[in-house]
């Protein structure tokens, strides 16, 4: 699949992708340990990560819509370009004694109501790239940079956080998002849109806003029709909700149950994230021809184990190993999904109707996280992480068992 990134234009694209979630990971882990340093509450974590997350999902359908009717170049590199900015203000707050957690919810759920551009542009925009027999490879890719960024940056972050503060590591992670924003602005303004055999609306505002609804209309009425996308939606919406407690509540399981520090968390998910991308290649390279829900299924099952086990666990190097295996088995999800939705859409309204998708399934990962911080400060850390890998696993089993995902890929070509 790598003969893909011989195109300069997609290697740019990927590579992006690639920095941002590097930058990402270096700023959620300085975030988090700062947060967990200030209050020792997963609650308070888990009120972060909601605000960050459930941003997002206010903004996704009209970024979907707004990808669809407009520059799309031009919304990549400014949005990136305000989230760098966003962050920055986190330390120079702290330094001049002004930061306080409502200050920091408002500006991360600001950088969410943005981020949105990148969560579903990349996926939105990335058939314009290549071809509908390389789809599956292109996601693969994206999927391997988002998961290499998360292989380094959990990592990075957190020896970064040990040296340097939570405030210096922020400050370095802005300039991940000014150098994405470059690499978007270097791929031509027509490479965005080749895909798309509508052209950019230049209307006045009425008109732009009239057409955001009708354009919403019409995603909704292709969902009524196409059942099969609620369907995946909803599976990936209780994926959500069950994984998503392990984000806020994993801080505080490191300084309590293990006795570590920022760099301890940070290795954790680099070592899921090492996982995820061996998963990934071995995903690709045995090319599985089966059932969705199957795949899926098994993929959902198949990670729960990990939490069950780690709950019960005090030894780092075999939670790495765990983490490790449960990176491999969760990494399938993120190719399987989103090819599956690209392939059953239309490109001329996928932004719209990725972007109704995204709002339906995201809104697990801000309940997750919420309900997460809420249950570690009530039953504690390790029986919230027990708990997420518990209902993760029955959810994996009714999928496994769903009729309605009964279509292998070769039926979709």
């Amino acid at each position: 699949m790598f003969h893909l990134m011989v195109d300069k234009n997609f290697s740019s694209f990927i590579i992006a992708r690639l920095v941002l979630d590097l930058g990402k990971k270096i700023s959620w882990i300085a975030l988090a340990w700062f947060v967990y340093q200030q209050t020792s509450s997963a609650s308070a974590i888990g009120f972060v990560i909601t605000s960050a997350t459930i941003a997002p999902l206010l903004s996704s359908m009209v970024v979907g819509v707004i990808l669809d009717q407009y520059n799309r170049r031009t919304l990549m590199v400014v949005e990136n370009l305000c989230r760098g900015m966003l962050l920055l203000l986190i330390p120079l707050l702290h330094w001049n004694g002004l930061l306080t957690l409502s200050i920091i919810l408002l500006i991360v759920f600001i950088n969410g109501l943005l981020s949105a551009f990148t969560d579903i542009g990349s996926v939105t925009i990335l058939p314009a790239f290549v071809s509908r027999k390389d789809l599956e490879k292109a996601n693969a890719l994206l999927a391997i940079a988002g998961q290499t960024g998360y292989l380094i940056g959990p990592a990075v972050g957190g020896f970064l956080t040990s040296f340097l503060g939570a405030s210096v590591t922020l400050v370095v992670t802005v300039g991940f998002f000014l150098m994405a924003s470059f690499l978007y602005f270097r791929i031509p303004e027509e490479v965005f849109h080749q895909d798309k055999s509508r052209k950019l609306h230049t209307d006045p505002w009425k008109e732009k806003i009239q057409n955001i609804i009708t354009d919403l209309r019409e995603s909704f009425s292709f969902l009524k029709r196409h059942k099969i996308l609620i369907v995946i939606a909803s599976v990936t919406l209780a994926f959500n909700v069950t994984y998503a407690p392990l984000e806020p509540v994993l801080p505080v399981f490191v300084g309590e149950n293990l006795s570590g520090g920022s760099s301890t968390l940070g290795l954790i998910w680099s070592v899921f994230a090492v996982g995820a991308l061996a998963g990934s290649f071995i995903w690709v390279r045995l090319k599985f021809s089966v059932y969705y829900s199957y795949s899926l299924g098994i993929v959902i099952c198949l990670w729960g184990l990990a939490p069950l086990v780690v709950s019960h666990l005090t030894n780092e190097v075999v939670i790495y190993c765990i983490m490790f295996l449960g990176g491999m088995v969760y990494a399938p999800y993120n190719i399987v999904e989103p090819t599956l939705e690209q392939k059953l859409v239309p490109d001329e309204i996928r932004g719209r109707v990725l972007g109704v998708l995204g709002m339906i399934a995201g809104i697990g990962f801000p309940v997750g996280t919420f309900l997460g911080g809420l249950l570690g400060d009530w039953i504690g850390a390790a029986n919230t992480v027990f708990f997420s890998g518990f209902f993760t696993v029955i959810l994996g089993l009714v999928v496994f068992r769903n009729t309605s995902l009964r279509i292998t890929p070769h039926e979709l070509n």
